[in-house]
């Protein structure tokens, strides 16, 4: 078998600096002895010579506007989680070890990623943005890979490495309780080619027999159970804001992170949406949330980060914001092979779905509409409005009919019984008699004719059968 082994060591930060508006000098904090110590300190927080370990009041004699965010252990593991709900793109065999590691068994997933290395490869440029440092290592058994990555933490690569490696790391990469790996230095026991060495019941007796058996796991003399990850039935994620958020384009980099967290769990789940919502906390301790319609099923992070951009120009935040969260509970299957009927052999332009949520997204949802056909022969009753791209499709008149249709028929002056506009109409087809709408008290009797202009534009007109007047219902684009 082969596992890969995905370790995050600073998880905790990556979670403090996503919720940041823009980079700045952070660290995570935790309280040891009644001192509020250094955890994790970002790339900046080290340039100005802050180190973990450090007094938080130490570090902020170093850095004027340090940003402290305390240790939230719950936060961390719900992250662990939805990366391994990522992970589930690539094998449904994961397991989550500790706050900071995934574990996945992969042997089966080689042949559809065309062995290690591209499996690799692809594993490297599909981690979502803003999880780094992290290792990525390849072992026969899952303690093995976990081990090395520990080892190797922060390389931010890929590694390969097989049992044989193992004789020349040392204890301290033990997954075992710090009281044993004291225990193995003080016997001199450094390297795991000196324990080894030793006999196993004799280990088993000194250590116990949990210890033999991770052992034994470790060197795989032992099988690991396949682990089977079951992704959520709903989508949700959330950020908390170390300072507060003013201005609605400073969610844009927050909501990046947690788009690309969403696009990952379709992936995985091979599906699409049409609707999601956001929700802010904010300072009043009240909530604002706005939801996002998309005129077709989507995806991708690509697809749906310029709508909400666009919404956030005009989005007014009620008050500043600390917490943003993001849901989707409603999905569809995913329809890779969707196009555009309007855009056979357009690939990379605009679709008629996103001009339709583009144009939602700045004008607003009202702003913008749809048609749908209404089954009744009167031309000014024929059509309704509807959610773009939700109309109801019928059967088609036979006979042509206008795009465009004037909101009420104006009235045309005649000549010897030929209606005239500016000039004299030459009438090419025709007549279609509608006569209907006695029931609702809004009666027609028409002879509807297509007519031709001396200037070559082409109209829909008809003489009313009551009063024989002329009148101008239509315009042919063409």
């Amino acid at each position: 078998m082969l596992w890969a082994c995905l370790h995050f060591p600073a998880l905790a930060l990556n979670l403090v600096e996503q919720g940041l508006p823009r980079p700045q000098p952070s660290v995570v904090e935790i309280t040891r002895k009644n001192q509020r110590l250094v955890l994790h300190a970002n790339s900046l927080a080290l340039q100005a010579g802050v180190i973990p370990g450090m007094t938080i009041p130490t570090a902020q004699g170093l850095v004027n506007e340090l940003h402290c965010q305390v240790y939230d252990q719950r936060a961390e593991s719900k992250a662990l989680q939805q990366l391994a709900n990522w992970a589930y793109e690539f094998t449904p065999h994961i397991q989550t070890h500790g706050s900071h590691s995934l574990l996945l068994e992969v042997s089966h997933s080689l042949k559809l990623f065309q062995g290690q290395h591209a499996l690799a490869q692809r594993l490297l440029q599909r981690l979502p943005p803003g999880f780094e440092p992290f290792a990525l290592t390849f072992c026969e058994t899952p303690m093995a890979a976990l081990l090395f990555a520990q080892a190797h933490e922060g390389c931010n690569r890929a590694l390969f490495f097989s049992l044989q490696d193992l004789p020349d790391y040392d204890v301290q990469w033990l997954s075992i309780p710090a009281a044993q790996k004291a225990l193995l230095y003080s016997m001199g026991l450094k390297t795991l080619s000196q324990l080894t060495e030793l006999p196993r019941d004799t280990l088993s007796k000194r250590f116990g027999i949990e210890f033999s058996g991770y052992l034994n796991r470790l060197l795989g003399q032992q099988a690991d159970p396949l682990p089977n990850w079951v992704l959520p039935e709903q989508f949700s994620a959330e950020l908390e804001f170390v300072q507060e958020i003013e201005s609605s384009q400073a969610l844009l980099f927050p909501i990046r992170h947690l788009l690309s967290r969403l696009e990952h769990y379709l992936t995985a789940r091979q599906l699409s949406l049409n609707h999601l919502l956001f929700s802010l906390a904010l300072r009043n301790r009240s909530r604002q949330s706005w939801h996002m319609h998309f005129a077709a099923p989507v995806h991708r992070l690509s697809d749906m980060l310029p709508l909400v951009q666009l919404k956030l120009e005009n989005l007014k935040l009620q008050a500043p914001v600390l917490n943003l969260q993001l849901s989707a509970q409603q999905f569809l299957p995913l329809n890779t092979t969707q196009g555009d009927l309007f855009s056979q052999h357009q690939n990379n332009g605009v679709s008629r779905y996103q001009l339709v949520d583009r144009l939602k997204a700045r004008l607003g949802d009202k702003q913008v509409h749809g048609l749908g056909m209404v089954a009744d022969h009167r031309p000014e009753y024929s059509w309704s409005s509807a959610t773009p791209g939700q109309g109801e499709v019928l059967q088609h008149p036979a006979e042509q009919r206008p795009f465009w249709l004037l909101t009420h028929p104006q009235k045309l002056r005649s000549k010897k019984g030929l209606p005239l506009y500016d000039h004299p109409l030459q009438l090419l087809k025709g007549p279609e008699r509608i006569e209907t709408g006695w029931w609702d008290n809004k009666p027609i009797n028409r002879d509807y004719f297509i007519a031709l202009h001396g200037n070559g534009q082409r109209f829909w007109v008809y003489r009313d059968r009551d009063n024989q007047h002329w009148f101008l219902h239509g315009i042919f684009s063409a």
